[in-house]
C-alpha cells in the first residue's frame, strides 16, 4: 500500500496515572475500584498512614503504597490525585498535591470552611492544575431523569421539594465527631444540598432554617438534621440527613402546579401525575360566601399517570467525566465554582443550626 493511501495512525493520550489517598471505606471501595474500571485513567499508587491497610491494597492491586505525600512524589510521577482522606486533611493535601504538579478530584466536603476551599482554588491558579470535587450524587440516574422531567415542565411550577436521606446506624468512628469534620450536615448533608443546587441551577435561596440533633451518635455530630430553604422563585425544599430514622419514607417528592413526581426506591422508578394546564384552565372565582349549590370543589381534571424507569448505575462514570476533562478539554463534572457554593450553603445551614434562627 502507498503511503498516502495508509490511514494515519491515532496515538491515544497514555493512561492517567492516578493515586488515591486515603484507604478507609470510601478511598478502598468506591475510589480505587471505580478507577480500574475507567479506560484512560491508571491506578498507579495509593497513600495511607496505616501500614496493614497499604499491605492490603498492595495485594489487592499490585501497586505501590506510601505512608505518605512525601514518599509519593519522591517515587512516582503522578498526574492525577484523589483525596479520600477525612475531611480535616483535604486542604492541605489538595494543596501539597496540586504544587507537586498534579491534579486533583478531592472528595466530599471538598474542605472544613470555604476559606479552606479558598486557598485550595489559589492553589490552583498558582499550580496551573485543575481540582474537581467528588459529588457523584448528582450523576446518579434517578438525579438525573428528575432533571429531564423538571426540565419537561410536565409538573407546571415547583412549589415543593421533599428530599429525605437516611437510615439508621449509631455511629462512633471519626463522622461522629465534630472536630473531625463529622455529622450529617457535611455528610448526606452535602449530597442531598447538592442535588438541590443541580437540579434547580444554582438558585438564590431568601431564607434557610435549620435545626440539628445528636440521637444516637457515640460522638458530638449531629446524627439528624432538618433543613428548610425557599428560594427567591418561592419553592419550598424540605431536606432530611438522618441516621436516626429507622423507617424512610419516600427519599423524593416533587410537587408543582400541574402535578407531582414520587421516587420509588423499591422499584426505582419515577411515578407520575400530572394534567395539561393549558386545556385546562383554572375554574372562575365565586363570589360571596355562599359555595354555589352547597358542593365542595368538584373539578374532574384529566389526570395523566406516567412512569418514569431509570438507567443503570455506572460507577465509573464520574471518573470517565474527570479524564474528559483533563484529557480532551471538557468541563468538569463538578466544578470548583459549584464545589463552593455548596459549601457556602453548608455554612449558612450549620449558622442556623447554631442560633436556631434562620439565616
Amino acid at each position: 500500500m502507498s503511503p498516502e493511501n495508509q490511514t494515519p495512525t491515532i496515538n491515544p493520550s497514555p493512561p492517567l496515572r492516578t493515586a488515591v489517598i486515603g484507604l478507609g471505606r470510601i478511598g478502598f471501595n468506591f475510589h480505587a475500584p471505580a478507577i480500574v474500571e475507567t479506560s484512560g485513567i491508571t491506578l498507579a499508587a495509593v497513600v495511607d498512614p496505616l501500614a496493614e491497610r497499604r499491605v492490603e491494597a498492595q495485594h489487592h492491586w499490585h501497586v505501590p503504597a506510601y505512608p505518605d505525600l512525601e514518599a509519593l512524589f519522591s517515587s512516582e510521577e503522578i498526574d492525577l490525585v484523589v483525596i479520600a482522606s477525612p475531611t480535616p486533611f483535604h486542604a492541605a493535601q489538595t494543596i501539597q498535591s496540586l504544587q507537586a504538579g498534579a491534579h486533583v478530584v478531592c472528595d466530599k466536603p471538598a474542605a472544613p470552611s470555604v476559606a479552606d476551599l479558598d486557598s485550595m482554588i489559589a492553589a490552583t491558579k498558582v499550580s496551573e492544575r485543575k481540582l474537581i470535587i467528588y459529588q457523584p450524587a448528582r450523576l446518579r440516574p434517578e438525579i438525573r431523569s428528575l432533571k429531564a422531567i423538571l426540565d419537561r415542565g410536565v409538573l407546571g411550577d415547583l412549589h415543593t421539594i421533599t428530599r429525605h436521606r437516611g437510615t439508621f446506624s449509631r455511629r462512633n468512628d471519626w463522622q461522629s465527631l465534630q472536630a473531625q469534620g463529622g455529622g450529617m450536615l457535611n455528610n448526606y448533608g452535602a449530597h442531598a444540598l447538592d442535588e438541590i443546587l443541580w437540579l434547580l441551577d444554582s438558585p438564590n435561596f431568601e431564607s434557610i432554617y435549620c435545626l440539628s440533633a445528636n440521637i444516637n451518635s457515640a460522638g458530638d455530630a449531629d446524627d439528624h438534621t432538618k433543613a428548610m430553604l425557599r428560594t427567591d422563585r418561592g419553592v419550598l425544599i424540605d431536606l432530611t440527613f438522618s441516621q436516626a430514622n429507622a423507617s424512610v419514607p419516600h427519599p423524593w417528592q416533587v410537587h408543582g402546579s400541574s402535578g407531582s413526581a414520587i421516587w420509588d426506591e423499591s422499584t426505582k422508578k419515577w411515578h407520575l401525575r400530572y394534567f395539561d394546564r393549558k386545556s385546562n384552565p383554572p375554574p372562575a372565582l365565586q363570589g360571596g360566601l355562599a359555595a354555589s349549590n352547597r358542593a365542595y370543589q368538584t373539578e374532574t381534571l384529566p389526570w395523566q399517570e406516567e412512569t418514569v424507569s431509570v438507567a443503570d448505575d455506572n460507577p465509573a462514570e464520574f471518573y470517565q467525566a474527570v479524564r474528559h476533562t483533563l484529557v480532551d478539554g471538557h468541563l468538569p463534572p463538578v466544578s470548583v465554582e459549584e464545589g463552593r457554593a455548596l459549601l457556602v450553603l453548608i455554612e449558612r445551614c450549620r449558622r442556623s443550626a447554631e442560633s436556631g434562627q434562620p439565616t
